[in-house]
């Protein structure tokens, strides 16, 4: 995957990352996933802090002050958006987890419960390594 990872792609991603970490996978599996989701909540951490920041920027109210809202289609809410996504096209320093997406999913295996969609799995990709011709199976 080129280049470096951008945080609108790890923004963009939250919902399909947390639906993956609840499949079932092997245990060493697990444990790695579990490592680089911290390091993508961190991530999102950074991002919501900005968020909230634009949000209150936008409002031009203190940051903290409770029930600020900005509606879509307004003024208002087009700038903070601006603002926002602005932030989000940074690259961030968070380099894509040790093995391929084809390895992922040999990982999961066939069960039925572990299923995505083809937009999760879009999402996810760039998070994962492109598979070279020698790469080993995960479970091994």
């Amino acid at each position: 995957n080129g280049g470096a990872m951008k945080l609108v792609q790890i923004w963009n991603a939250r919902d399909a990352f947390n639906r993956l970490c609840n499949l079932k996978k092997p245990m060493r599996l697990a444990y790695r996933l579990l490592k680089y989701s911290r390091k993508i909540d961190e991530e999102l951490a950074v991002c919501e802090v900005q968020r909230q920041t634009c949000v209150y920027e936008t409002a031009g109210v203190p940051f903290g002050t409770p029930d600020v809202n900005l509606l879509p289609g307004t003024p208002e809410f087009d700038s903070f958006l601006a603002k926002f996504n602005e932030f989000l096209v940074s690259d961030t320093g968070l380099e894509p987890f040790g093995i391929s997406m084809d390895n992922l999913i040999d990982a999961l295996g066939d069960e039925a419960s572990n299923s995505m969609s083809e937009n999760d799995l879009a999402l996810l990709e760039p998070f994962f390594i492109e598979k070279q011709p020698t790469d080993l199976r995960l479970v091994n």
